[in-house]
């Protein structure tokens, strides 16, 4: 991990540098916030959008709620036009969720203002900064791809100032894998 001032960098001292960003960041609320959508209504139209059609018992089990409260959510979003039911043609007992046109549109948007927000902090960093940045969240992300679910409840243990844990794979003296 590098060392600055002569110390080894905390995650305390990560987590309050990261705190100060946030806090430095524009507070005015995204343009899709009118909607006026849950924290539960946003989640069930971002899994509808990685695996739609999905069943009302297949969403309860992939947002860990009871089939009356993900029925519950899909009442309220569909109500709103971001969602659609419908019956399945093979087995009109099994109804299935998908995004209707006016979901899509809003996550468009919000993924938009996501990256938006993400350009704006990064056109604080310079081309050598920003492809530090790259490499080490491609980094992060190779590690926890190859963590498996055991070692995956040690991720917490990460020693910040080795930059180690139990689960990280051997790195070479370039950095990358051995």
């Amino acid at each position: 991990m590098p060392e600055r001032s002569g110390h080894a960098v905390t995650f305390d001292e990560i987590d309050s540098h990261a705190e100060a960003l946030f806090q430095l960041m524009p507070k005015r609320p995204p343009a899709w916030a009118h909607h006026d959508l849950t924290f539960g209504q946003l989640r069930l139209l971002f899994v509808l959008s990685q695996s739609e059609p999905v069943s009302i018992g297949q969403l309860a089990h992939m947002l860990g709620v009871t089939d009356a409260t993900a029925s519950e959510f899909v009442d309220r979003v569909e109500r709103r036009g971001l969602a659609v039911r419908s019956h399945r043609s093979d087995d009109r007992r099994v109804v299935e969720c998908r995004l209707s046109d006016e979901g899509a549109r809003l996550l468009a948007e919000i993924q938009g203002a996501r990256q938006g927000a993400m350009r704006q902090v990064f056109a604080l960093l310079t081309p050598d900064e920003l492809a530090d940045l790259d490499r080490l969240l491609l980094t992060m992300a190779e590690r926890l791809s190859a963590a498996s679910p055991t070692s995956a409840s040690t991720e917490g243990d990460l020693d910040v100032n080795s930059g180690t844990s139990p689960a990280s794979p051997a790195r070479d003296a370039d950095g990358g894998p051995a």
